[in-house]
């Protein structure tokens, strides 16, 4: 049985997600600060959309939360799309930023946050939307599917969604570095820790899996030790319970 608190206000939207990307597009609720380990794009649909993240308050059109960034952010009516780090299309969208280097939270360019609202308010179908959204910005930034990092990517996924545990040393093996060298080198590619990087890919497989079954039996079969340590996972992710994303899922 899932028990959770009842919150005083609950996300009220649409969520659609593809592999390595996803997007919510309604009424933000209550939330926990959190971070997970995938850039974030938060619009504003009527008005600045806010974010609080280690005790400053970020008020802009557009954000740009990177990956493992803790932050919370304030009830509004917003468009969110959130992108694995690995994703092909997170070069192309660095332009968008403005001065990206200068804080972890970046705004985004008004033009930018335009051209989303256009095309994810002006639709009935959320999914197709996300899928012409990643279409347009992967554009010429496909990587090289017989990469390094391509092949230890697919069987972090495949690892993911066999609910099997393969070591940082068989991982090293694959691409023929030492483990320590390893964890660096993975590090340097993706801009995060391979341990966090495995329980997002855990998480996200989870959640897909509930779809289907328990969310008892999601969490084992995605790897986690039980429905517990699932639910800690997801709330520390997105600062809301298990419940209430399976509740958007379903929607």
């Amino acid at each position: 049985m899932i028990t959770t608190n009842t919150l005083v206000n609950p996300w009220r939207g649409s969520v659609a997600i593809t592999p390595g990307i996803g997007a919510f597009l309604g009424e933000s609720g209550d939330n926990k600060p959190h971070k997970h380990w995938a850039h974030q794009i938060a619009i504003g649909l009527d008005a600045n959309v806010e974010v609080i993240s280690s005790e400053t308050r970020h008020k802009e059109k557009g954000l740009w939360i990177p990956a493992g960034v803790t932050h919370q952010l304030i009830m509004a009516e917003v468009l969110c799309i959130y992108i694995d780090p690995t994703h092909d299309i997170c070069k192309a969208l660095l332009p968008h930023i403005k001065n990206p280097l200068m804080q972890p939270i970046g705004t985004l360019r008004e033009e930018f946050n335009t051209a989303c609202l256009s095309r994810f308010t002006a639709t009935e179908n959320l999914s197709f939307e996300l899928e012409a959204f990643e279409r347009h910005y992967r554009h010429d930034q496909t990587s090289d599917p017989k990469s390094r990092l391509s092949h230890i990517l697919k069987a972090l996924h495949a690892e993911a969604m066999d609910g099997r545990s393969i070591s940082r040393a068989e991982l090293a093996k694959k691409v023929r570095l030492s483990p320590s060298r390893f964890s660096h080198w993975f590090s340097e590619s993706t801009g995060l820790p391979l341990r966090s990087y495995k329980k997002w890919l855990k998480l996200l497989t989870g959640f897909e899996l509930s779809r289907q079954m328990s969310l008892t039996d999601a969490a084992i079969a995605s790897g986690f030790s039980d429905q517990a340590h699932f639910c800690r996972s997801a709330t520390e992710a997105f600062g809301v319970s298990p419940a209430v994303i399976q509740r958007l899922l379903s929607e």
